[in-house]
């Protein structure tokens, strides 16, 4: 138990704080998915509509422990704004493996914030976790993102085909794959 308080702790970077969600971030959930630039490529959830659905957000994620998933808040550390989310899914502690998401607003693209907050919660998945390998399915649309995920070393895998039917129309995802040997 000790270890999974520790990977639920709060993280600091040199410009970022990441914190458990909380019911005092529905505004910010709201506000951030609901913006079609960050929902761009999200084809597993439509853009939330109404406050509601980000308190079903917020509930599915807050109080972390025994669950295999966890959603962190990305703050900005000298202005306090909420920048983004970044979290595990699918956390299979026999198999040591899980899966790893992310998403920024649009005014914090292009400046590292999120290649700074994925290496430390990868080091943090590596060492407090116990995983051996971490994986993301990015849109083969996303090169932003499947970009940062090369910079990090992950590796693309593959693709895997019709991964998600969004508004009728089926979308394809690489799969990238990040091993404890490889990063460590």
């Amino acid at each position: 138990m000790e270890a999974e308080d520790n990977y639920f702790s709060g993280i600091e970077t040199e410009r970022l704080v990441l914190r458990e969600i909380n019911e005092s971030d529905i505004d910010f959930v709201f506000t951030h998915f609901s913006n079609e630039d960050v929902c761009r490529y999200l084809y597993d959830e439509e853009p939330l509509t109404s406050r509601e659905e980000a308190e079903q957000i917020i509930e599915w994620y807050k109080n972390p422990r025994g669950k295999n998933h966890n959603r962190w808040i990305i703050l900005n550390k000298e202005s306090k704004e909420s920048m983004g989310t970044c979290g595990y899914h699918r956390w299979d502690k026999k198999n040591k493996t899980a899966e790893i998401g992310y998403d920024l607003g649009k005014d914090f693209w292009g400046k590292g914030y999120m290649k700074e907050a994925l290496i430390y919660i990868i080091k943090r998945g590596f060492s407090v976790m116990d995983l051996n390998r971490i994986q993301a399915f990015i849109s083969i649309d996303n090169a932003r993102s499947y970009k940062l995920l090369e910079s990090i070393g992950f590796t693309r895998e593959g693709v895997i085909r019709d991964k998600h039917l969004f508004r009728g129309r089926y979308y394809d995802h690489y799969c990238y794959s990040l091993l404890k040997r490889d990063f460590m």
